[in-house]
């Protein structure tokens, strides 16, 4: 599998200390969900957009890095948990953990007809995979709080657009990309390049 996503920079990344700082006052940001665009739209997120990470061309950071963006995510998910508890309105909140793409993870909470529904998104993964404990333990949180489903990561293509290009689908299918349809019989094709782990807090702890 290609490598889609830069952790070798062409330029070294510098002063930790300082993006410890800018990711502390980030997490602080991140406490208060958005009720009104959640009202208005249904859904609102909070992504990790610090510099110089989530760019033009995303750079994952360092494992010991990212465990630190874990915690604020899933310290902010307590405050938002408590925060629509008040509100009053029902609502799917969940954590998404991107790996290998670490800087797209994003905390979203999603409106739904009655509390404790979950929404149901079309990248959940065919896969049968164990969630990767060991892999990002940390004594900052406790990964076994949660339930996780993992969904596909994927590179996408419209066979509109391979008509409207003209280009040669075959060439997508010898690199890996598959046939799918969409709602409304539309033809696409998608190439897995990562898992997306979808944690939802356990009702029970």
């Amino acid at each position: 599998m290609k490598n889609y996503y830069n952790n070798v920079s062409r330029k070294k990344i510098r002063g930790w200390k300082r993006r410890i700082k800018q990711l502390d006052e980030w997490g602080e940001l991140i406490k208060e969900p958005n009720i009104q665009w959640f009202e208005r739209q249904g859904c609102t997120y909070e992504r990790c957009y610090l510099h110089p990470f989530y760019v033009a061309a995303k750079r994952h950071p360092p494992m010991w890095f990212y465990k630190l963006i874990i915690a604020k995510f899933l310290t902010a998910m307590n405050s938002w948990m408590k925060a629509f508890n008040e509100s009053g309105k029902p609502y799917d909140l969940e954590f998404s953990l991107y790996d290998p793409s670490f800087i797209r993870s994003e905390l979203s909470s999603w409106g739904v007809p009655q509390q404790g529904e979950k929404k149901r998104f079309a990248w959940e993964s065919d896969l049968n995979k164990p969630f990767p404990y060991q892999k990002f333990a940390s004594p900052l949180y406790d990964l076994y709080d949660y339930e996780w489903i993992l969904a596909d990561e994927e590179n996408i293509i419209f066979q509109s657009d391979i008509d409207y290009d003209g280009l040669d689908v075959n060439e997508y299918l010898a690199d890996g990309y598959v046939k799918k349809i969409q709602r409304g019989d539309e033809v696409y094709y998608a190439q897995r390049i990562g898992d997306i782990w979808i944690g939802r807090r356990k009702v029970d702890i």
